[in-house]
């Protein structure tokens, strides 16, 4: 399988444009609203996954951000969904496709036993926490 690490926008015209079976994971903030696919019967699935793109609860000088930390209980679906797949392709998107896909793919390419081929985005800088809770809720 491929796993394809990219921003929301580059997955939207990916998931458009697919011709192999398909799977997506789309990364939204807390805040915003659950990013709609268009119609392609070769994207077989979506998990839709909501956490913010932090490592701490405050800033640099100390100052909190006011939005949660990612927590475990945001990943308690990835794991039957990652068992589960069965397509050739797996886009990870969040905004800018550089850290939260970046991590999850990250995880599941270990998970996976790297038998997959990854593909990251040129701005491939995965978050610590959310590769560690990832992690964990893959059981490594």
């Amino acid at each position: 399988m491929i796993i394809q690490v990219c921003s929301q926008a580059e997955a939207l015209d990916l998931a458009a444009e697919a011709h192999e079976k398909t799977a997506v994971i789309s990364i939204t903030s807390t805040d915003d609203e659950d990013l709609s696919f268009p119609d392609n019967p070769c994207v077989e699935a979506v998990l839709h996954l909501k956490f913010n793109d932090l490592v701490s609860e405050y800033d640099e000088e100390g100052f909190p951000y006011g939005r949660p930390l990612p927590r475990l209980e945001d990943f308690t679906l990835l794991r039957d969904f990652v068992i589960h797949l069965t397509c050739d392709r797996l886009i990870i998107h969040c905004w800018e496709g550089a850290s939260r896909s970046a991590a999850v793919a990250q995880a599941i390419y270990a998970f996976r036993g790297s038998r997959d081929q990854l593909l990251p985005g040129p701005q491939f800088t995965p978050n610590p926490l959310v590769y560690s809770l990832v992690c964990q809720a893959l059981g490594l």
